[in-house]
């Protein structure tokens, strides 16, 4: 009687370490599928092609607007010195 108890235990016992790593193994495959995705995704990696719009190159999308490029940055910087510039011709002449 106790020999079968104690082979129904061990038997027991054998299935609970299977089933936790079986567990375990489809936690990191799961885990590891997400940040796969998460990498490749253009939403979560901001990609900047995903914001231009379908009706021109020109145009964005302002719901997914990613930010400007270093060529608008600088278009809006010598801009700026532009204006800058002419404020300053203006005060002299002034």
């Amino acid at each position: 009687m106790e020999k079968a108890v104690k082979d129904a235990n061990a038997q027991m016992a054998k299935e609970k370490r299977d089933r936790d790593i079986a567990q375990r193994q489809f936690e990191q495959l799961q885990a590891t599928t997400d940040v796969n995705s998460t990498s490749a995704n253009d939403f979560m990696t901001e990609n900047p092609a995903t914001e231009q719009s379908m009706l021109g190159a020109h145009r964005v999308k302002p719901y997914h607007f990613k930010g400007m490029n270093a060529q608008q940055r600088q278009q809006i910087m010598d801009e700026r010195q532009c204006q800058m510039k002419e404020a300053e011709m203006s005060k002299k002449q002034a």
